[in-house]
């Protein structure tokens, strides 16, 4: 197993047992508090155990794997560009966003496009 993925149990059933001590002791965190710890060092577990299972020792890289990431990050770049560019100009139509939203709306668009973009460009086969 790789020190990274010992490291990240280590600190999952950290949280853990923080959640479980401090489950001991009502009233002394507030209920949100207490399940948002728990909901890390149970996430932290999970892709920590799911990564040593499916990847081992690591993923190989080579230059195509890279090129394909490096395309699809610069794609997800510039489409993230154009939203916010459009996010700008949603001001004129009367859309009103807090920067809570905008912000939000920024990350999952990048989030799903280079997902996409590196899915697609995967399947390709001239890459």
């Amino acid at each position: 197993m790789k020190i990274k993925n010992k490291i990240s149990i280590a600190v999952a059933v950290g949280f853990l047992a923080l959640g479980m001590i401090l489950s001991n002791y009502p009233g002394s965190v507030s209920s949100g508090i207490l399940s948002g710890i728990f909901a890390v060092g149970l996430s932290m577990l999970f892709v920590s155990l799911y990564k040593h299972f499916k990847y081992g020792e690591g993923v190989e890289q080579d230059e195509r794997t890279r090129r394909v990431m490096y395309r699809a990050m610069a794609g997800s770049w510039v489409a993230t560009l154009i939203l916010t560019t459009v996010l700008m100009f949603a001001d004129r139509v009367n859309i009103r966003l807090d920067i809570r939203g905008a912000l939000s709306i920024v990350f999952f668009f990048m989030v799903f496009t280079f997902s996409a973009l590196n899915w697609y460009f995967e399947e390709k086969e001239d890459m």
